[in-house]
C-alpha cells in the first residue's frame, strides 16, 4: 500500500531505496514492483532500479483507493499461484475493472488480423529459436495449396497490415523471406547457430510494408499533386522517401528506393489520380 500510495504521488521509486526503508531485500522489492505489473497498474522504468506510473496513470482515475488497489495485487499473485486457468480468468476480469475506468486521452487504430498469443502454433519454439540464434526446418503451406520443406535462419516475428509473419533468412543464402505463421505446419529447432545479419534492424526500419528485402536498389521517382503535397510533407509512405523538388505550383518531385516494386505499388494505387510515376519507364507502363 505504501509503494502505492508514493506512486499515485507522483513520485519516482528506487528498488534500493524501497528495501532500505521497509528494511527489506531488493529482490523483495523488485517482486513486488513485478506484481504490480501484473496486476495491471501501468509502470514506467526510465532507467535500471526506478520506476513511476506511466504518464496520466493514476488510482483516482480508476476509481480505486490504496487499499482496493492493494488487494488487487494480492489477488493477483494468489491466481498466478492457482495455475494458467485461474490466472486467465483473473487477468480477464482485471481488463474488465482496470480498462473501462482509465480512459486514455490517445488511440490508435491497429489493423485487425491474424491473433497472436501461446495457442499460436510453434510460437514458443520460433521466439526459442529467435533468441537463440538457432536454425529451424519448416514444412510451409504456399498460397497454391503446395507443401515446401525450408531450412531457414530465423531472424524476427513481425506485424504487418493485420498478418504475423516469420521473417526469415533461407540457410546458406541472402533470400530472406517472409512467411505467415499459420501456414507453417511443421517446425523442428536444430542444434546449429547461425549470425544474424548485421542489417537487419535497418532493413525492418526502412520498410513501410511485407515486400521488402535486403537488397534496396530500385529507384522511384513520383510527382505529387499539389492537392495532397502536405500528406508527403508530414509523413513517410514509400521506402527511405525524399522530396526532391518542390514546384512553383505545390507539386512536389519525390524520390524513394524499393526492394521490389511491389513494395511501392499498390500505395501509389491508393493515391491515384494525385501521383503519377516519372520513372522508372516499367513500373510506369505496369501501372
Amino acid at each position: 500500500m505504501s509503494i502505492l500510495n508514493k506512486l499515485d504521488r507522483g513520485e519516482m521509486v528506487s528498488t534500493r531505496g524501497l528495501a532500505d526503508e521497509f528494511g527489506v531485500t531488493p529482490r523483495t522489492i523488485q517482486r513486488d514492483i513485478g506484481l504490480l505489473g501484473m496486476a495491471g497498474f501501468l509502470l514506467d522504468s526510465p532507467e535500471k532500479g526506478l520506476h513511476s506510473f506511466a504518464e496520466g496513470f493514476s488510482l483516482k482515475k480508476m476509481k480505486l483507493t490504496n487499499e482496493e488497489a492493494s488487494l488487487l495485487s494480492f489477488l493477483c499473485e494468489i491466481a498466478q499461484s492457482l495455475g494458467p486457468k485461474f490466472k486467465d480468468s483473473f487477468k480477464a476480469i482485471l481488463n474488465k475493472v482496470l480498462q473501462q475506468e482509465f480512459d486514455s486521452p490517445f488511440y490508435a487504430k491497429i489493423p485487425e488480423g491474424v491473433k497472436l498469443d501461446k495457442s499460436t502454433a510453434f510460437i514458443e519454439e520460433l521466439e526459442s529459436a529467435i533468441e537463440e540464434s538457432n536454425k529451424i526446418e519448416i514444412v510451409y503451406l504456399t498460397l497454391e495449396g503446395e507443401e515446401k520443406n525450408f531450412t531457414l535462419d530465423p531472424l524476427k516475428i513481425a506485424f504487418y497490415e493485420g498478418f504475423w509473419y516469420l521473417v526469415a533468412r533461407v540457410s546458406g543464402k541472402d533470400w530472406i523471406l517472409k512467411l505467415r505463421l499459420e501456414r507453417i505446419k511443421k517446425l523442428e529447432v536444430l542444434g546449429e547457430n547461425f549470425d544474424v545479419p548485421e542489417n537487419l534492424q535497418a532493413m525492418l526500419e526502412q520498410s513501410v510494408n511485407i515486400w521488402f528485402s535486403e537488397k534496396r536498389d530500385k529507384n522511384v521517382r513520383l510527382r505529387i499533386d499539389k492537392d495532397v503535397a502536405h500528406f508527403f510533407r508530414q509523413k513517410t509512405y514509400f521506402p527511405l522517401q525524399k522530396i526532391k523538388r518542390q514546384n512553383r505550383d505545390g507539386s512536389l518531385i519525390v524520390e524513394c528506393k524499393a526492394s521490389q516494386y511491389d513494395e511501392v505499388a499498390n500505395t501509389i494505387k491508393h493515391w491515384i489520380p494525385y501521383i503519377k510515376v516519372i520513372e522508372p519507364k516499367e513500373l510506369k507502363e505496369e501501372l
